[in-house]
């Protein structure tokens, strides 16, 4: 976790994004201006008029009616909001005279915003959007935050079946049926499953991780891959180069040499120019199509047998979703494949499997995995129990603390040694707030917990790369298997929270220290 530059991205030009012919005709029919705010600029003395500040696709959108709007797609909101956003400048509204529009431009912002029917379709663009852009665009920022709470609160504690339409729809991604799930706990578990199916690897190996150690862990899987290489087995290895300091490590440099030597090939992801929090933090291993591993589990001595950690088995049609999400960040990175390789077999579901579904986040493309997250948080009956060694996320504090309030259990284990102590301490600078709400908050003791992983009313479960921080959910590219199953929820509570919480020192009263209030104003940034 490092603490990267506070300066955001600019927006680009309206002129740089590329419109479909729908989205012009939408702007460009008469029809759409029927119940539209007027636009003629008012008359100054002395004759004239004062200047716009709007463009000209800004000053379409304002002019579009309700129907208008109903009827966009969601890509188009997109596209017009991003173009609003950046014509609105609420700190020179009254500026010399010359930005008479803006209010249009604000109202226009929330009229496009509030034009969703439902819950998923406004998520779909409000995680689609930069929030602090978003926020800086209308004059008083909570107009935004009090239309995102609207649509929150329509959500119906108990209704799974809306909560699984709502990832369909926020996520555009589907269920890809029963898969057979083994939740596997610590290296203990992890490493005699993955060995015997990386030996047994007959076409390919595709792995994407995010802190590779040159360790005994990582040289030993080093040789597995240079030996299936060499053997005629693709092996594609995408590696974070700022996760594992490529760089500055020169036994990894010569460990990636050795695999490059034996005919496999490495990608060494860079931060991207624009912004150097975009990390690729995901974790994933598929072999030959038909198995694949994804979890919070990183490669070397420290996930393997120092840390508490825990990764996922998966056999069924969830491993092609695995295999097209690495294959989308391999290409993305300059990698490629063949469309000849056998990358894709058949695979049946398994006829007791959980009900698996795959979701991604890009960073700084989407929040799905937070989107996700606020809707089970707000979905919850009866309990809620989360695993995560990094949580600095205002919006999922506050939902854990209402769902505490309206009498779910809701139980959250941390590390008690936590290996980045700014991010702990922001943690903990909301202790307090969390206890007074209900909330049962336990450190873990021992082993620092690297664990990413929630299990609510028994019957649903997320695990996977994404931890509860801003990092996280907004910046880094994530991947999280979002589980409906009773069996696996049950396990989960069972095994794991049923396991760590006597191991776990519960906090039942903090103080924060100076250092924890300092770190928690940095938590959007952490």
């Amino acid at each position: 976790m490092i603490l990267f530059s506070l300066l955001f991205p600019l927006i680009s030009s309206p002129a740089a994004y590329s419109q479909s012919a729908a989205y012009a005709e939408l702007l460009s029919d008469p029809g759409s201006a029927r119940a539209a705010v007027p636009l003629t600029p008012p008359a100054v003395p002395g004759g004239g008029a004062e200047k716009s500040s709007a463009s000209r696709e800004s000053q379409k959108i304002m002019k579009l009616t309700d129907e208008a709007l109903a009827a966009a797609s969601p890509g188009q909101k997109i596209q017009m909001l991003k173009t609003l956003i950046n014509d609105s400048h609420p700190d020179q509204n009254n500026s010399d005279g010359n930005n008479w529009d803006q209010p249009d431009l604000e109202k226009a912002i929330l009229r496009v915003l509030g034009s969703a029917p439902d819950a998923a379709a406004f998520d779909y663009v409000y995680y689609r959007l930069d929030h602090g852009q978003l926020s800086r665009s209308v004059g008083w920022y909570k107009d935004i935050s009090n239309l995102a709470d609207k649509y929150r609160a329509t959500v119906v504690p108990g209704d799974w079946q809306g909560m699984r339409r709502y990832v369909d729809a926020v996520t555009e991604t589907s269920s890809a049926g029963r898969n057979y799930i083994k939740f596997l706990i610590d290296g203990r578990e992890v490493m005699p499953a993955a060995g015997p199916v990386l030996q047994a690897a007959a076409k390919s190996i595709h792995i994407e991780i995010f802190h590779l150690q040159a360790d005994k862990i990582g040289w030993g899987l080093a040789n597995v891959l240079s030996a299936k290489a060499r053997a005629g087995v693709a092996v594609r290895f995408l590696i974070d180069e700022r996760g594992s300091k490529a760089e500055h490590e020169p036994e990894l440099q010569k460990l990636i040499a050795s695999l490059r030597a034996s005919g496999a090939a490495v990608i060494v992801k860079e931060p991207s120019a624009h912004f150097e929090g975009h990390l690729d933090h995901r974790k994933v291993i598929v072999i030959d199509g038909k198995t694949a591993f994804t979890g919070g589990m990183n490669i070397g001595l420290d996930y393997q047998e120092k840390w508490h950690d825990q990764q996922t088995l998966v056999i069924g049609p969830a491993v092609a979703r695995l295999q097209e999400a690495f294959l989308e960040r391999w290409k993305n990175a300059g990698g490629s494949y063949s469309p000849a390789e056998d990358l894709f077999p058949a695979l049946a579901e398994a006829a007791d499997g959980a009900e698996t579904q795959v979701v991604g986040h890009i960073g700084r493309n989407d929040q799905n995995i937070k989107a996700v997250y606020l809707r089970a948080i707000g979905t919850a009956q009866k309990t809620v129990r989360i695993a995560t060694p990094y949580f600095t996320d205002k919006d999922v504090i506050n939902a854990l603390r209402a769902a505490a309030r309206r009498g779910v259990k809701v139980q959250l284990v941390f590390p008690k040694e936590n290996n980045i102590p700014l991010v702990q301490s922001a943690a903990r600078a909301n202790y307090p707030k969390l206890i007074k709400a209900g909330v049962e908050i336990y450190e873990y003791k021992g082993r620092m917990a690297h664990l990413k992983v929630t299990a609510i009313d028994s019957v649903w479960a997320t695990f996977g790369s994404s931890n509860l921080d801003t990092r996280s959910m907004k910046n880094n590219d994530e991947l999280n298997l979002v589980i409906n199953d009773a069996a696996v929820a049950t396990d989960i509570e069972t095994r794991l929270f049923g396991a760590d919480i006597p191991q776990s020192e519960r906090i039942t009263h903090y103080s924060p220290s100076l250092m924890d209030h300092i770190s928690d104003q940095f938590g959007g940034l952490l």
